[in-house]
């Protein structure tokens, strides 16, 4: 079935200076289905970020280099095998995303088709073209209207694929999504090659366009639609600090990350002590530092909600994350307060979030001053984390002894927003030295540890590197200094 393999630089026309020769080969495939469908609630949102940020959309995919697991060293053709069988599998993968004659963007799935799947000979599995393929995917542009909505390079030795970088549009997946794909690939080389059929009336992305314009995700849009006047109708959301710089929008973005144990093993600590979530710990502590950042005792902000509430939409391969409205009074609080008193405002926001975009943006227009000046949300948290709860909490390990381990970095900007918090997880393996590995926290494994990554995003006229970086830093501090506060 795979066409013949050739040498070949430029898989498509947007990867001109293919950094390393690669072999294009293509994985054809067949799916069930060919529909046409609007944007669901999440591509529109997603969607209006793309515009936003054109020439540079690219800052919206999805990038990541890859090992492939340990006991899994597929063939070539083993690889565009299973690439055909997910492609036939799931139609988020195979659609595209064209204008119509009105000029509405539309996403259409494909009944058959093909991917072009790079393939580059390496002397060795060190890993060392892994970095110099992912710094090159990163900036390519998808043509959305008549591309697939995504790339894959994969390394090989000795006739074996040993990893690769992959690209994502985000139109197509959002990051519970890829988790639930990468299960899959899993699953499909160790059992056989083969998956279970996806149970009846799984969810699928132009499915779920066409629920949300039924008389039930209506009457969900319209829900979210009151939770917002009802918050806004008198007031502003909390608003940015003025600005203390004067420099170009394109220079205007800052993105630095800290990864922490100390902070993963502190908000376990704390989620145990209070019977909440490391969720609320984590919403309550950014919270509770956005109060001394603005002076306000009313934080507002976007979270960002999976919209995964039922259980045909839990695996479901698509887009579906989504702003949500939250607002917590703060005023008195100290850290455990803030923290029991984000848990119930966090919940409200999810249950009362979704909603077109049209609707939201008519809304926010007649709460702001008008369409070119709409209430505008400036603090955005994405919780990302994947890991399942520790079972439970060691009790015989400080917080603050883990800080050493504690990694400041800054990054190349992936998002253009004034405050974007995202928090992801981890878990470390392998032989280190002294206390940070002997006590990497709950459930750890022998020689590594769980941690969280927070990643900030700043508009630097108005929060400084230096503001980001304290931000960063005082965050974990605050969290151990609660942890270790409590015997």
């Amino acid at each position: 079935m795979n066409a013949p393999a050739g040498t070949h630089t430029n898989a498509d026309p947007d990867h001109s200076g293919q950094p390393l020769p690669a072999r294009v080969r293509r994985a054809p495939f067949t799916g069930e289905r060919a529909v046409e469908a609007g944007l669901n609630w999440s591509q529109q949102e997603i969607w209006a970020l793309i515009e936003k940020s054109a020439p540079d959309h690219h800052v919206y995919n999805v990038v990541d280099a890859f090992r492939v697991p340990p006991g899994v060293r597929p063939t070539e053709d083993e690889c565009l095998d299973a690439l055909s069988f997910l492609l036939s599998r799931h139609e988020a993968l195979r659609s595209v995303f064209p204008r119509t004659p009105e000029g509405r963007v539309v996403q259409r799935v494909l009944t058959e088709g093909e991917l072009p799947v790079e393939f580059v000979d390496t002397p060795t599995t060190s890993g060392d073209e892994i970095g110099v393929l992912e710094r090159f995917f990163a900036t390519r542009r998808f043509s959305f209207a008549d591309e697939l909505p995504m790339r894959l390079v994969l390394l090989v030795t000795e006739g074996r694929v040993w990893g690769g970088v992959y690209v994502f549009s985000h139109m197509a997946v959002d990051w519970y999504a890829l988790q639930y794909l990468a299960e899959e690939v899993t699953a499909y080389f160790r059992n056989g090659r083969t998956l279970p059929p996806l149970p009846p009336g799984t969810t699928t992305s132009a499915g779920l366009a066409e629920w949300q314009e039924s008389p039930d995700g209506i009457r969900r849009r319209d829900r979210t639609l009151a939770h917002v006047a009802a918050l806004y109708r008198d007031r502003p959301p909390l608003a940015l600090p003025p600005a203390v710089a004067d420099l170009p929008e394109a220079s205007a973005y800052r993105q630095a990350a800290l990864r922490s144990r100390a902070a993963q093993y502190a908000a376990a600590r704390i989620a145990e002590d209070t019977g909440l979530s490391t969720a609320a710990v984590v919403v309550g502590a950014t919270a509770l530092l956005l109060r001394e950042l603005t002076g306000s005792d009313r934080i507002d902000l976007h979270l960002t909600s999976s919209q995964r509430f039922g259980r045909d939409s839990r695996t479901t391969i698509a887009t579906m994350m989504q702003e949500s409205y939250f607002s917590v009074d703060l005023t008195g609080a100290d850290l455990t307060q803030a923290v029991k008193r984000s848990w119930p405002a966090a919940i409200t926001a999810f249950q009362k979030s979704g909603c077109d975009a049209v609707s939201m943006n008519r809304l926010l227009a007649e709460l702001g001053d008008g369409p070119d000046a709409p209430l505008h949300f400036a603090y955005c948290i994405n919780d990302r984390r994947t890991l399942p709860p520790d079972a439970a909490v060691r009790r015989d390990v400080r917080a603050a002894d883990l800080l050493p381990g504690t990694v400041f970095t800054w990054l190349p900007v992936t998002e253009q927003e004034p405050f974007y918090l995202i928090v992801d997880d981890g878990e470390e393996a392998g032989e280190e030295s002294g206390v940070a590995a002997a006590h990497a926290g709950a459930n750890a494994r022998e020689g590594g540890g769980r941690y969280f990554e927070f990643s900030l995003t700043c508009d630097i006229r108005h929060i400084t590197e230096t503001r980001m970086e304290s931000f960063l830093r005082e965050l974990e501090r605050s969290l151990v200094a609660l942890a270790d506060s409590v015997a």
